[in-house]
């Protein structure tokens, strides 16, 4: 209730802001000129990856993780529909991928990672990955970063998108967008709802003796709602945004304790996300001024019984409260000739309320970043930036990037990066009640990138291939370690050495009537420990656990007037979950197959997807089985 009254408020507060400013007049060209002129001048080197325009549709009633899964590099970790699903970016961990709405932070301050089953692509307008020097302009993304943004919309009239699925397992979702864009004032409200009894058949191999059976206690209901707000000023745009969620899932056993059931596991989590935001325009440059407030509540419960019910074995009621603040000031001015300055200056401020902690948390961060673009020499590319951070008082230090890029005849082209950045531990780390330690230092990770690209733009066909490979070290990696308290502690222990090859393509050929599409990805990547530590253990030189070494997706469509087949294929490779050198202990590779079928009617649209259609079964996580072969109609209006 108070996360709905703080919203209603909210809504109208701007409002009232936007009639005040509404007789404001406004030179709509010169506002137009200027943004294109700093957007055609963007440097484009090889550590960026923007999603394209039909993935993005063809997903929209998906979740981020299973988007990512599909059409991106970054491996995830995911127990199942409904469960957490968490990123491996270049053989990082979840807590090394950043995530970014419209520039402010969603990792959580407790655990400093991001479920992305709980975001829907529906909520997002873009969304793109960097890596290397691409993440210099904030801490944290040691592996790389998921940048998810709105978009500013003026002059398409009314907005009506209607969508809804069903599927098997009772898996329902609905989802709208209504609003309208006049030339200066924009509204429009997004809102969905996804449930699902989650009820799927699996063979569980760890009964003996081996069955079928359905899972249990899986069922999911997850809504939300995010109003948005712009009006174009004389010679700006003011924007105000609210991400308002709700999930609430229970959690089933994993294979080898379905026969207990008298079990309870749960998670309740509401957030609510709100941000005003100010863009300055003039001839030459920009100044964006952001504010945020963040309010998220985390509740997990697990209860577990023995065969008699009144013998309780655990019992856990974790709670955390957290309010984080963001301030954001953000500079770009041409210089002279091809140059241009950036700079940016943040603040923020984590509070956190947790039953895990001995008393009430905060951090307060400062930071400071500024980078200059432009072309030393023409078909060159170069950035230059450096970033200094204050956490608490104390100095992180100045962390400086490169990145080159050259544009070679006939299509060719060479991006070479040097990053330096950290990660300061998560409160939970620090403060975790009994375990935390406050000793902790950042996690300090250096990475070098080579990257070649071949595009070709010619009679309807555009083809964009990319090669590359990277090398990274991270200190000071902090792990979870056993003592002789009966509990673990975090500790500075390993020095992480992650090095691979990363390949993209994008194919599209328009001929007639007729348009393909072809992406995909292919990632080899190798992880290791390199401490002292690891060679004690024996575990110098093996890849972490949980990293695939081989990854890769492809996406193939084929449009035809208003019919149009798609085609998904995902590989994953072999995963360890444990250091012993057990076969028990490895997740074999699997190949997963997805088809959609579409058809356009006028302003309706109807398709029809069949998922993992050979019915494989396979583990993503050690003991948590994954759906097989399952059904899905979609529905949508859009005027």
């Amino acid at each position: 209730m108070t996360l709905r009254l703080r919203t209603s408020w909210l809504l109208v507060l701007m409002l009232w802001a936007l009639l005040s400013q509404a007789q404001d007049t406004i030179t709509l060209n010169a506002v137009n000129v200027t943004a294109e002129g700093i957007q055609k001048e963007e440097l484009r080197p090889l550590v960026m990856k923007k999603m394209d325009s039909l993935v993005l549709e063809t997903k929209s009633t998906s979740t981020l993780s299973e988007l990512l899964i599909q059409h991106s590099p970054v491996f995830i970790k995911t127990y199942g529909p409904g469960g957490i699903s968490t990123a491996s970016f270049r053989g990082t961990t979840a807590s090394h991928t950043l995530v970014l709405w419209n520039g402010f932070q969603l990792n959580a301050p407790t655990l400093g990672q991001v479920d992305f089953s709980t975001i829907p692509v529906f909520l997002a307008d873009d969304i793109d990955l960097k890596w290397g020097s691409g993440t210099s302009n904030n801490s944290g993304g040691l592996g790389g970063s998921v940048n998810i943004d709105s978009k500013n919309t003026f002059g398409k009239g009314l907005i009506l998108d209607l969508k809804q699925t069903y599927g098997s397992f009772n898996t329902w979702g609905s989802f709208v967008t209504v609003g309208y864009c006049g030339k200066k004032v924009s509204f429009r409200v997004k809102a969905y709802r996804n449930s699902s009894d989650n009820d799927f058949e699996y063979y569980n191999s760890a009964l003996l003796p081996p069955k079928t059976m359905k899972q249990q206690n899986a069922d999911f209901v997850d809504y939300g709602v995010m109003p948005e707000v712009s009006v174009m000023l004389r010679h700006g745009i003011l924007s105000l945004s609210s991400w308002n969620q709700w999930n609430n899932r229970n959690l089933p056993p994993i294979m080898p304790n379905v026969g207990n059931k008298n079990t309870e596991e749960w998670t309740r989590d509401s957030f609510s996300r709100n941000f005003l935001t100010y863009k300055l325009f003039w001839d030459g440059g920009k100044l964006q001024l952001k504010s945020a407030a963040f309010v998220e509540n985390q509740r997990y419960y697990l209860e577990v019984h023995t065969l008699n019910p009144d013998v309780l074995i655990t019992h856990i009621n974790s709670e955390n409260k957290a309010l984080v603040l963001h301030q954001i000031a953000d500079l770009e001015q041409r210089l002279y000739a091809t140059w241009k300055l950036k700079a940016k200056l943040q603040w923020d401020r984590e509070r956190v309320n947790s039953n895990n902690y001995q008393d009430i948390k905060r951090r307060d961060m400062l930071s400071s970043y500024v980078a200059v673009e432009g072309h030393p020499v023409e078909q060159a590319d170069l950035s230059v930036t450096a970033r200094y951070d204050i956490v608490d008082g104390k100095s992180m230090g100045v962390f400086p990037t490169a990145t080159f890029s050259y544009h070679f005849p006939k299509g060719f082209g060479m991006t070479l990066g040097y990053s330096h950045n950290y990660r300061n531990p998560s409160l939970n780390d620090l403060y975790w009640y009994p375990g935390g330690n406050p000793d902790l230092l950042p996690e300090n990770g250096r990475t070098v990138d080579l990257a070649f690209n071949y595009n070709l733009d010619c009679q309807g066909l555009k083809l964009d291939f990319r090669t590359g490979a990277y090398a990274s070290k991270v200190k000071n990696w902090i792990q979870w370690v056993p003592t002789s308290y009966r509990y673990w502690v975090p500790q500075n222990v390993a020095l992480v050495f992650a090095r691979g090859i990363e390949n993209h393509i994008d194919f599209n050929y328009t001929h007639n009537d007729w348009k393909y599409s072809l992406s995909g990805n292919y990632v080899f990547t190798f992880t290791t420990d390199e401490s002292e530590n690891a060679q004690s253990y024996g575990n110098l030189g093996k890849q972490l656990i949980y990293i695939p070494r081989h990854h890769g997706n492809l996406f193939a469509n084929i449009r035809w007037t208003t019919w149009d087949l798609s085609y998904t294929l995902e590989v994953t490779g072999l995963r360890n979950t444990s250091y012993a050198d057990f076969y028990a202990y490895d997740l074999p590779s699997y190949v997963l197959h997805h088809v959609a079928l579409g058809k356009q009617f006028g302003k309706f649209r109807c398709e029809l997807r069949c998922n993992n259609f050979t019915d494989k079964d396979y583990q993503n996580v050690l003991w948590r089985p994954m759906p097989g072969r399952s059904f899905e109609i979609m529905l949508n209006y859009r005027n």
